[in-house]
């Protein structure tokens, strides 16, 4: 059998953890016990359960692998029999809950709102700095509620509050908080976290637009306000009431194929495998969804789509995506290349706007 105690010291001695507090609380919360017996791994294009009683040390493993998020449930707990198709919950990687830690800077004493329970893990290890009984988390999902509550339970964080609720709305009655941190993505920061954290208080939560799926803003609350830097590239999957995006099965047919724009391709799709130019790119179209598939790329926004490849675009519908997509190129690098963490956002109760370098700067795009 694995020693999961070896595993678990041998992964704090290989993630990059540079606050003291951080390791403590690395070293003291066992991870192997907020992960589910079964969980959920892709197998043949799709999610197929694997059980730990199944292949114990390749499960011991998985839980610490510092590089490695688990599925833990896949279709919000209602997969097809032959297969999960999207994942829904899931206990982060190692480095990255580590890394956003770092980044909410939290002290002893400290009220802490977190918006997705997940399996606990991240609950626990918050109580470690600023005692179980200031520690709240939420999950929209009651079957995914229950398994945190019952996971810190079983390691000694009881006190930790666990609350079946949506998280968009946050938790009026138990605010005003120090932190709130946000273990899903968002597209727009909900104007209920900033009236539930306290003036100079932090609000730490996961980016995402249709084009790019990551960035961790981190903002600082004031009257009437929330503002600050992005601080670092993270994926996480998105709250439910902020999923949609563009769909190509909405757009796209044969026979819009047949009335397609054809044209040779005029932008350097090679770029975008930068971050930090995706992210830029992202920022200026964020309504436009945008993969690679099979040497070639689409573009989908709500009424057009494009496809490039072969040095060939194809587009179709009253936007021009890929021709976009080189414009906001060619601002970026026109800008300089700027990187993610040039980029901030400023929030306030009539919504939110990316600025690049100062927040009083023009950005030479409408607030997204």
């Amino acid at each position: 059998m694995t020693d999961l105690e070896e595993l678990h010291a041998r992964a704090a001695e290989t993630l990059d953890i540079t606050e003291p507090w951080i390791r403590r609380a690395f070293e003291a919360v066992p991870r192997h016990e907020f992960v589910p017996g079964t969980v959920w791994v892709v197998d043949g294009g799709v999610y197929r359960p694997f059980r730990r009683d199944d292949d114990p040390d390749r499960w011991a493993r998985m839980v610490y692998d510092p590089a490695q998020a688990i599925t833990t449930q896949v279709d919000d707990g209602a997969p097809a029999p032959a297969g999960g198709d999207v994942p829904t919950s899931s206990i982060s990687a190692p480095a990255a809950v580590v890394s956003m830690l770092a980044g909410l800077d939290l002290r002893p004493g400290h009220r802490v709102l977190e918006i997705g329970a997940g399996t606990g893990y991240n609950a626990a290890l918050m109580a470690e700095r600023a005692g179980a009984g200031r520690v709240i988390t939420l999950d929209i999902d009651p079957d995914v509620a229950d398994g945190a509550r019952a996971a810190l339970h079983r390691a000694g964080y009881g006190g930790v509050t666990v609350l079946e609720a949506d998280g968009e709305q946050g938790w009026a009655r138990g605010a005003p908080y120090d932190r709130l941190v946000a273990t899903a993505s968002v597209t727009s920061i909900p104007w209920a976290w900033v009236e539930q954290v306290r003036p100079g208080g932090l609000i730490l939560a996961p980016f995402r637009t249709a084009f790019c799926s990551h960035g961790l803003a981190r903002l600082t609350v004031s009257d009437g306000c929330a503002e600050g830097r992005f601080a670092g590239a993270v994926t996480f999957m998105a709250v439910r009431g902020q999923r949609t995006r563009p769909r190509i099965g909405g757009v796209f047919s044969t026979e819009s194929w047949e009335e397609s724009r054809e044209s040779k391709a005029d932008l350097d799709v090679a770029l975008l495998a930068d971050p930090h130019a995706e992210f830029a790119v992202g920022l200026r179209l964020a309504d436009v969804a945008h993969w690679p598939q099979d040497g070639g790329h689409w573009w989908c926004g709500r009424d057009s789509w494009a496809y490039a490849a072969d040095g060939v675009v194809h587009q179709w519908g009253p936007r021009n995506l890929a021709d976009e997509t080189a414009g906001a190129l060619a601002w970026w690098e026109g800008a300089g290349r700027p990187q993610l963490f040039d980029f901030g956002l400023t929030v306030t109760a009539a919504g939110h706007r990316v600025w690049l370098g100062e927040p009083s700067g023009a950005w030479p795009l409408a607030a997204v």
